[in-house]
């Protein structure tokens, strides 16, 4: 491996004045800091969300001046271009301390120690600017024809996906996030949050479930540190929180936050939140989209790739996350084999009537149902009859804000158990039992909201005319411009799917849990009034 363009320029002259050797070590000495660079980025980056570039300047003057003997030999314009990209970038951890991320000392080459101990203490004293944020999948270039140079390769968490905005637009955005969450912080104080908090954690306010976790994450803020400390943290925060956190101001939780500050009493409060976060209202378009929105809607579509989500069906059990089902029994699996036609002797005991136990939907999952052979629920005339639907591409892009393609869809007011081919008073056959799409895989969003659905046999929406459940809410967060356009697509477009069995049923939610279940266990049915969440 060749070092450096001025490498062998200085070889020669050492050779030919006899000190050929100290040459070989520091030939050897550069390899070893070419890896050690690698090491401490990858040490400093493991585990990191976000990276953070700071104000340093002056970086390579620093570099070299640390290494006055060999200056000219490590002038290189491309190691350059490296440390003044990256030389300043840092973490931040959850008490605002910044780290540099690339210059540990330890198992760098002695020679080189001083320069990275003057690079870290200059980039550890500089102030965070912004989130670094970009699309490069190697930082640097490892090489230049025979020459080979300081560069980094992050992890896949830490290079930039998004084809909407560039990674300079990214970056500016994040500033400007600084300023609006800065600015909520001065104008809404902690006592108004504690407040606010109070109000939607008793349950009170209607849907108050999906603002919870936005007014923690602004009332957490009031806690940081004071100076730079709590900048820091304040920018770490911004980096990694969830989408539409950093806008309170223009979410329902500013409107809130200003009532309580007017002093209204609980009755307005509850009705002007209410109005505002109505399901057939909320972040939806109540006009039809203008040509302009159509056409960025068109262009959005085109860079991101995303017509083939639009395309949406009712889902089916398999594609579901379960976290029950119904149990075989140990006999049932025994039969089919040679002598699987003859019935064993069965001791059979009358099963006693017992009246319906009232519990918790907490109890009854950890409790109950795991073993539970089947589960029925009581049919109610009208109630949160609910419907799943997925895309019909199932190789399409991501269009919602979680990490898969199901949706859901439930009216508002509710639905009539005939509407979904159900016969009310009657018991009906949960096939299956699954959290919402927002808290399946890795990476669930409980902040999006979502429930227990429970899977009934037979049971399929008859309205064929109130579009494909396409709602914002539900939306990346860079559709939220052209939600008007989608909105329009929506209402007009169909569920296909409908044959066989789909992932219909109904749902159980912390603001709305109450349903008549019974299950089967040991050839007796058992009753249960499921009365609240927990």
């Amino acid at each position: 491996m060749i070092n450096h363009p001025n490498r062998r320029k200085v070889a020669k002259t050492k050779i030919a004045t006899k000190t050929a050797s100290k040459t070989a070590t520091h030939d050897h000495d550069y390899s070893t800091l070419l890896a050690g660079v690698r090491a401490s980025f990858d040490a400093a980056v493991s585990g990191q969300r976000a990276l953070f570039l700071t104000n340093v300047h002056g970086l390579y003057d620093i570099y070299l001046d640390a290494l006055p003997s060999e200056r000219q030999v490590h002038n290189c314009r491309t190691c350059r271009r490296f440390i003044e990209a990256y030389g300043g970038l840092v973490t931040i951890n959850a008490a605002g301390q910044t780290a540099p991320a690339m210059w540990r000392t330890e198992g760098v080459p002695e020679f080189y120690r001083a320069a990275f101990a003057a690079l870290n203490d200059k980039v550890k004293g500089a102030r965070v600017a912004a989130p670094f944020i970009t699309n490069q999948a190697v930082w640097g270039s490892p090489t230049t024809g025979p020459w080979s140079h300081i560069a980094v390769t992050p992890p896949a968490s830490l290079i930039y996906r998004g084809r909407l905005l560039t990674p300079g637009q990214a970056m500016a955005a994040s500033k400007e996030n600084f300023r609006t969450v800065a600015t909520a912080l001065s104008e809404f104080t902690a006592p108004m949050l504690d407040e606010a908090l109070r109000l939607l954690r008793a349950d009170t306010l209607a849907r108050s479930e999906k603002f919870v976790g936005p007014a923690e994450w602004l009332r957490k803020l009031h806690d940081r540190p004071k100076g730079r400390a709590g900048e820091n943290v304040m920018w770490l925060a911004i980096a990694t929180a969830p989408e539409g956190y950093c806008h309170p101001k223009a979410s329902v939780i500013g409107p809130l936050l200003d009532d309580i500050a007017a002093g209204l009493p609980f009755a307005d409060i509850k009705a002007r939140f209410e109005a505002k976060v109505h399901p057939l209202l909320y972040q939806r378009p109540q006009a039809a989209p203008a040509a302009g929105n159509i056409k960025a809607a068109e262009d959005v579509f085109e860079k991101l790739g995303l017509a083939p989500a639009l395309e949406r069906r009712f889902a089916r059990i398999d594609e579901l996350q379960l976290m029950w089902s119904p149990k075989v029994r140990e006999e049932a699996m025994r039969a089919g084999g040679v002598f699987g036609h003859l019935k064993a002797k069965v001791e059979t005991v009358q099963s006693v009537d017992i009246p319906a136990t009232t519990m918790t939907w907490d109890k009854f999952s950890r409790t109950i149902l795991p073993n539970a052979e089947q589960v029925e629920i009581y049919v109610p005339s009208v109630g949160r009859f609910i419907a799943m639907t997925t895309a019909v591409n199932a190789d399409a892009p991501q269009i919602m804000k979680w990490d898969n393609h199901v949706c859901w869809y439930v009216y508002h007011s509710g639905s009539r158990a005939a509407q979904l081919g159900l016969t009310a008073g009657s018991w009906a056959k949960v096939l299956a039992a699954t959290p919402s799409p927002t808290l399946w895989g890795n990476n669930p969003k409980p902040h999006l909201g979502g429930g227990i659905v429970l899977v009934i046999e037979n049971c399929m929406d008859s309205n064929e005319h109130a579009g494909n459940a396409l709602f914002p809410e539900c939306l990346r967060d860079d559709l939220h411009a052209v939600r008007a356009t989608i909105e329009a697509y929506s209402r007009s477009a169909k569920i296909s799917g409908r044959e066989g069995q789909v992932a219909s049923g109904y749902i159980v939610q912390n603001n709305a849990a109450d349903c008549r279940l019974r299950t089967l266990s040991n050839g007796a049915w058992t009753p249960y009034n499921i009365d609240r969440w927990d």
